[in-house]
């Protein structure tokens, strides 16, 4: 399983014929619990495999129930002591993060992909935000990246152009990263 490039994950993908729609929504639920490889390759070779929307809804279901999936093991084993160890060193009990925050907090951490999505699904879990605030946050935020990053390799097997493709991927880059400028400068602003 060679996950280095966007061809080696498309011929990996192919070479499961009839079963390979059942193989990649295993291999992106894998990736939200434990990410062995890159998300958007995956995703791109989704997009190039399947075409666009039943790449989308295997890249972003896949996902979503790997990250349920984590969040309800993180419960049941039920982390005390490392709730309280970052309780005392954030100096803030994540037991008493409000619906409000929770929610908008995982959806903007799942639109930019800056915090890796285990951490995400990790701290969800040991903190106080019922299971439906994160199933419903979750599902809204993966929406942006699982539609990007299939709609590229969609693109790309379509056109064939790797010029366009680069062009759009780096919009995305930088409207991604004045984005998370906003956000951290208008809701994480520092007193």
């Amino acid at each position: 399983m060679d996950f280095t490039s966007i061809h080696a994950a498309v011929e990996y993908l192919r070479s499961f014929g009839i079963l390979a729609p059942i193989v990649a929504f295993i291999l992106f639920f894998i990736q939200a619990a434990l990410p062995v490889f890159p998300y958007f390759i995956l995703a791109g070779a989704a997009g190039m495999v399947f075409g666009f929307w039943e790449g989308f809804f295997l890249s972003w279901s896949g996902a979503l129930a790997g990250a349920c999936f984590s969040f309800y093991a993180v419960r049941l084993v039920e982390w005390d002591w490392l709730h309280d160890k970052l309780t005392r060193w954030f100096k803030y009990d994540l037991r008493e993060v409000t619906p409000f925050l929770g929610f908008w907090g995982i959806v903007v951490a799942r639109i930019f992909p800056v915090i890796p999505t285990p951490l995400i699904n990790f701290v969800s879990g040991i903190s106080g935000i019922s299971a439906w605030i994160f199933i419903l946050a979750s599902a809204i935020g993966k929406i942006p990246t699982a539609f990007i990053y299939t709609g590229l390799g969609n693109h790309m097997i379509n056109t064939e152009d790797l010029f366009s493709t680069l062009a759009i991927l780096a919009a995305v880059i930088v409207i991604s990263y004045v984005g998370m400028r906003i956000v951290r400068k208008r809701f994480w602003k520092q007193s």
